[in-house]
């Protein structure tokens, strides 16, 4: 009996010492697992912050810096005190002479030879109206006048015999050159009825065509004399006594790239355009290769007085009105291209106002580059590229 409760026992303590093994086995395990586990996390946040450290360090190198700004620029000429200041104005060219053509006598088209765009030459036939009319009444006058005439030198023969008082041979004399004159008046008429170009030029244009009944008075067609051209300019009130008759000008014409036209004011008007402010000047110039036609567009500059500039060592200078802005405080300022293609921001104030921009009297030396566009996202010193190079 003994001996089985001794085998108990020892049976009994193998199983605890077993069970103890096994929870401190597993408690080891959990133990390793827990410092594994703590272990890798630790060795992640190290290789995750790392990581992040290189990012921003990366991120910190290649950091560029602020973004440049696309402008366009202008160059400044710069010309001394009492110069001269070029004022550029847009002009059209115009025939030197423009005549309208018309008849003086009514009557149908029956020819109308020329067409728009013909050369034609003094005296040649621009127009015909049908003269049947003019024709009978000529003739029908002619045989008054023969009738006239006919009675005249019978009664001046009669006369000279004594025969008639003279007041009789008198009013047949009278009645003959009535009749004379009435004929002659009349063959004008015919002679009207054919229209006839009265210099050489161009035929600008036709108002009517053969079928057509035309008025005395009524322009038929229009013919140009562009041997020489005017350009026609409209000058503000402002500055039209600073140019008179003779001043230098020269014109240049977009159709026409690559030249420049050089002519003189040749007229300068007394009276305003159309109730407006401004006053219409002619420049004419030399049509020798017929290049010059009536209608172009062209670019007009005069060479007048420079004006001192207050406050600098130059004359004024004129700049396009929208590179002058105004800040929150009413300061006028405009955007040159400092060194270093970076936008330096210059104080400017301004004066008269022109067609092409507006005068600066304070502010530049006239020798500058002017940003004139692409300045609205500008800043002082904002770096700048030059598109227009």
């Amino acid at each position: 009996m003994y001996f089985v409760f001794k085998n108990i026992h020892i049976f009994a303590a193998k199983i605890i010492k077993r069970r103890n093994f096994y929870v401190y086995k597993k408690s080891i395990n959990d133990s390793m697992n827990f410092l594994i586990n703590r272990n890798t996390m630790i060795n992640m946040g190290f290789i995750l912050a790392a990581m992040g450290v290189s990012s921003c360090s990366h991120q910190k190198n290649t950091k560029s810096g602020p973004d440049t700004i696309a402008v366009s620029v202008t160059n400044l000429d710069r010309s001394g005190a009492g110069g001269l200041r070029q004022v550029n104005y847009d002009g059209t060219l115009q025939a030197d002479k423009t005549i309208d053509l018309s008849f003086q006598v009514s009557g149908t088209i029956t020819s109308f030879p020329v067409k728009a765009g013909d050369h034609v030459n003094k005296g040649q036939l621009i127009a015909q109206v049908d003269e049947t009319t003019y024709r009978n009444q000529y003739n029908a006058q002619l045989a008054q006048a023969k009738l006239a005439g006919e009675n005249y030198r019978r009664l001046e023969e009669v006369y000279r015999k004594g025969s008639i008082a003279e007041i009789k041979m008198l009013e047949a004399r009278s009645n003959y050159k009535q009749a004379t004159s009435a004929a002659k008046a009349t063959y004008q008429n015919i002679a009207h009825t054919h229209l006839y170009a009265p210099a050489s030029g161009y035929i600008g244009g036709k108002m009517m065509e053969a079928g057509g009944v035309a008025n005395p008075g009524q322009p038929v067609a229009q013919l140009l004399d562009t041997r020489t051209m005017q350009v026609l300019v409209a000058v503000p009130e402002s500055e039209v006594n600073h140019f008179p008759v003779g001043t230098a000008a020269k014109v240049t014409i977009d159709a026409i790239a690559g030249q420049v036209f050089e002519g003189k004011i040749s007229e300068v008007g007394v009276m305003a355009v159309n109730g407006s402010a401004n006053y219409n000047v002619k420049i004419k110039l030399t049509n020798a290769n017929s290049m010059l036609k009536p209608g172009m567009l062209t670019k007009v500059t005069f060479g007048t007085p420079g004006i001192a500039a207050r406050g600098t060592d130059s004359s004024t200078v004129t700049v396009p009105v929208q590179a002058v802005q105004v800040d929150e405080k009413g300061n006028q300022f405009i955007y040159l291209l400092g060194a270093g293609n970076k936008a330096q921001r210059r104080k400017v104030a301004t004066g008269k106002l022109y067609s092409n921009g507006i005068a600066i009297t304070e502010g530049l030396k006239g020798d500058e580059r002017i940003i004139t566009s692409g300045y609205q996202k500008l800043s002082d010193q904002s770096p700048v590229t030059v598109i227009n190079q």
